[in-house]
This record gives C-alpha cells, structure tokens and sequence, in this order.
C-alpha cells in the first residue's frame, strides 16, 4: 500500500529546504498550486505522471521520494 502521508510530507520537507513556496514549486512542475498543497496534505492521491514532474522540479530521483513506501528501503539506488 503507498502511504500518501509520508510522500506529501517528503514533497514538503524537499520543497521547505531550498526555500519555495508551494506556488513556486508547482510552477516549476507544472502542477496547480492547490494539487501541491493537496499533495503535501495527502488529501488526494497523485498520479506517476504528476510524482515525476515534481521530483524533475526539486531536482531528486523518484525513490527520494517513495522510498519509504518500499518493501526494502536499506538501499537507494544511486546512478
């Protein structure tokens, strides 16, 4: 089961980090800004596409993001 929760919260602590609001960020991902503050609350579910986009914004790989969602999640993979 993937725990919205913990990527939202994931999403906010990348987003907190380099200082960007969530207009910023969903700019830069091309997503509406109210879909980043539902993402980041887990009140709705986001799609593959949606996830890329903003992991292409902050700049971080996908498992950055889900990787606690992961069966096994001792290892990241790092290219």
């Amino acid at each position: 089961m993937i725990d919205y929760v913990i990527i939202g919260k994931r999403i906010q602590e990348l987003r907190k980090q380099r200082k960007w609001t969530q207009s910023k960020l969903a700019e830069l991902s091309e997503v509406e800004p109210s879909n980043i503050s539902h993402i980041e609350r887990a009140a709705t579910k986001l799609s593959l596409p949606t996830l890329i986009k903003i992991a292409n914004a902050l700049e971080v790989s996908l498992d950055e993001l889900v990787y606690s969602n992961l069966k096994k999640c001792d290892h990241i993979s790092i290219m």
